[in-house]
């Protein structure tokens, strides 16, 4: 009896081996196996999909610098024509009460982009905020067309370029009532990205129009305002190259950039500071300091990961000396804005600091080189007012916003 349903159960055992080796169950088979391993596939590549978004949205400044690497910017800025800026300016029909600073160099701006102001200018009067629009015509002209502004009593200024026109533009606003607007239009745009303010020229502004408006500290290195950060050493000296290299005359400015960078990274040394913050002194044999107001760093970075912009302190950050492993490391951990930037790295907090070297170390704030050590860094608290997105993130400020509406 056993051995009859052994048989059987065999020869059950049989017709399904011999059902799995017809070619239609083996291509199903096939087919179910191939499926399964799509499914897992798709999953990976979903991860990994969303793993590159988050890489290139840190990379997006970096990503929209190519077209400043080639001499078609600089060619373009020759067939532009010194009539263009007497023609794209705008005086509103009644008193203004905003002035747009536009620098027709900065970033990405074009005859098209400028005419594009210049109808922004129309619409704001329009909705209420009589504006008029002036462009610069030499170097520093932003911060005279800023003070004219301050002393005709206006209410904002807005400066329409990249942090270096937001730069200059602050040189005449500390201290007063005018609020500082910004129309994003440079290449990276620092403060724009930190501060939430659309990169798309429609949506920002209407940022000036029903914004918040507050209260921000400034940072003074000397006699130079900044409002984002200083930095000491590395950063400034490859400014510095930049600057001065023969490349960013015929508009090849981002590959002396990236020429600058990877050789310091290889040759820089580290300078032996003094550092002196009230009574206490100390020596530091480091490769940079950043002195942060704010915590964005180039677009993608961030050092001082504490900064509060309107809590009456600067973030110091001093990078210690080290090899290319380390250096890269630093850099990595503030790419990827991890807590700590790694060994070798002190985070001070201070209302004023001095910083003196042995050699003649760079400085630059901004983005902008403006001399070297010995220099004071300080804080001017809560110096300046600036009109910002309802949504800027809450986490860099310590003070409620003031309601902004133009009337």
């Amino acid at each position: 009896m056993v051995a009859r349903e052994n048989q059987g159960a065999w020869r059950r055992l049989s017709r399904w081996v011999e059902t799995l080796s017809k070619p239609r169950v083996q291509t199903l088979t096939k087919a179910s196996v191939w499926t399964a391993r799509g499914v897992v596939w798709r999953a990976r590549m979903r991860r990994w999909s969303l793993g590159a978004q988050t890489t290139l949205g840190r990379l997006a400044p970096a990503l929209r610098l190519p077209f400043y690497a080639t001499p078609l910017r600089a060619l373009l800025e020759a067939t532009r024509g010194a009539e263009v800026s007497e023609t794209l300016e705008y005086t509103p029909r009644v008193a203004a009460r905003a002035r747009i600073i536009v620098n027709p160099a900065s970033g990405s701006a074009s005859e098209s982009s400028l005419r594009e102001l210049r109808e922004t200018a129309r619409w704001l009067t329009e909705h209420g905020l009589p504006s008029e629009l002036r462009l610069t015509k030499r170097p520093g002209h932003a911060t005279d067309l800023a003070r004219e502004a301050t002393d005709a009593g206006l209410e904002m200024v807005v400066a329409a370029g990249g942090d270096g026109t937001v730069n200059d533009v602050i040189q005449a606003l500390a201290g007063h009532t005018t609020a500082l607007g910004v129309l994003p239009m440079g290449t990276v745009n620092v403060w724009a990205r930190e501060m939430g303010i659309s990169l798309s020229l429609a949506e920002a502004r209407e940022t000036l129009l029903r914004g918040v408006r507050r209260r921000v500290d400034l940072g003074r290195a000397g006699q130079r305002y900044f409002l984002m950060m200083a930095g000491i050493g590395f950063d400034a000296e490859v400014a510095r190259r930049v600057e001065r290299g023969p490349l960013k005359r015929i508009g090849l400015k981002l590959l002396d950039y990236i020429a600058a960078v990877v050789a310091l990274s290889v040759t820089a040394k580290p300078a032996e500071l003094r550092l002196q913050i009230g009574e206490r002194r100390r020596r530091e044999r480091a490769l940079m300091v950043i002195i942060g107001n704010t915590r964005l760093y180039g677009g993608a970075m961030t050092f001082t990961q504490k900064a509060v912009a309107d809590d009456g302190a600067l973030d110091v950050v001093v990078i210690g000396s080290g090899g290319l492993a380390h250096r890269l490391g630093v850099l990595g951990r503030a790419f990827l804005r991890r807590p700590s930037a790694g060994p070798r790295v002190r985070y001070l907090r201070a209302q004023a600091i001095r910083v003196e070297s042995r050699r003649a170390e760079p400085v630059q704030v901004d983005g902008e080189v403006i001399g070297n050590l010995p220099m004071t860094f300080s804080v001017a608290p809560l110096a300046l007012r600036v009109i910002l997105p309802a949504s800027a993130p809450v986490e860099l400020f310590s003070l409620r916003p003031e309601p902004w509406r133009a009337r």
